[in-house]
């Protein structure tokens, strides 16, 4: 296969399975394709230019390590600048777009400051006139954001502008675009503390993973649920302590075989039951 670094991840894992373990051998970052709920979230939506930038490592040593497996790469596409590169991949509705027409919001300050922007986000999106586009500035690409916008309609498109700086830019192209899916009412339950503690009290300690995410900074809360719970053994659970409820989370299980009981006890207190479904 012929590939250059606008080559999606998902297409290379496609072709090669190997592909999986010699990309995420560069750098600890890209070690989450290694997991398998990880991966479904951010294969199809980086490309290989993007997981260098994500790994800190450099579009020649993604080369060395895919090169071995067979992939041969377009040399005059690893020749172009960046700024060539997002002139080229810049779809119409971004390239055409009047300055007027773009919101922009940085939310590095918010995250910084322990607080999930995500209903400012999705306030922002909703208020946004049709044919108006939402620029997030932030420090990760938000995949499970552009999983939940793309469920209201948007077109997305992801731009690395320095290290660890990155613009997701959001279309809204219909005003009566789908809504938002909700995850199933049989996979997501929202407990008062009795009924919590009658679920949590059927699983005795030893079936039980503990994971607490409280002291960590956005995104590792949800990566470090999706890298466990892929560990569990059958007829275990996972218990999460968190400080909110994680809606990307919900949004990313909702399809997944998993079933999540959540006792928000307070303000920065939330506990979760995520069991595997049977």
């Amino acid at each position: 296969m012929i590939i250059n670094k606008h080559t999606r991840v998902s297409e290379v894992i496609k072709v090669n399975a190997d592909s999986i373990a010699a990309i995420a051998a560069l750098a600890k970052p890209l070690r989450k394709l290694k997991n398998p709920l990880l991966r479904r979230v951010m294969a199809p939506r980086v490309t290989l230019a993007e997981a260098a930038a994500i790994g800190g490592c450099s579009m020649a040593d993604i080369r060395a390590a895919l090169e071995p497996l067979g992939f041969r790469f377009a040399d005059e596409m690893l020749m172009e600048s960046q700024e060539e590169r997002n002139n080229i991949e810049r779809p119409d509705w971004l390239a055409a777009a009047d300055e007027d027409a773009v919101d922009f919001f940085d939310v590095r300050e918010m995250i910084e400051s322990g607080d999930d922007p995500l209903r400012a986000i999705v306030q922002r999106y909703g208020a946004l006139p049709t044919g108006n586009l939402l620029c997030i500035v932030n420090s990760f690409v938000p995949y499970p954001l552009i999983n939940l916008l793309g469920k209201k309609g948007a077109k997305s498109f992801v731009e690395t502008v320095g290290d660890k700086v990155y613009h997701t830019w959001f279309f809204k192209r219909d005003a009566f675009a789908k809504p938002t899916e909700t995850p199933a009412a049989d996979r997501v339950m929202m407990h008062d503390s009795p009924s919590f503690d009658r679920i949590f009290a059927t699983y005795a300690e030893a079936k039980l993973v503990r994971l607490d995410v409280r002291s960590l900074p956005m995104p590792q809360p949800m990566e470090a649920i999706l890298e466990t719970l892929p560990t569990l053994s059958p007829g275990q659970a996972l218990y999460v302590q968190h400080k909110r409820v994680p809606l990307h989370l919900l949004e990313e299980l909702a399809d997944q075989a998993y079933v999540a009981h959540i006792h928000e006890v307070g303000a920065g207190d939330v506990k979760l039951l995520i069991v595997p479904r049977v």
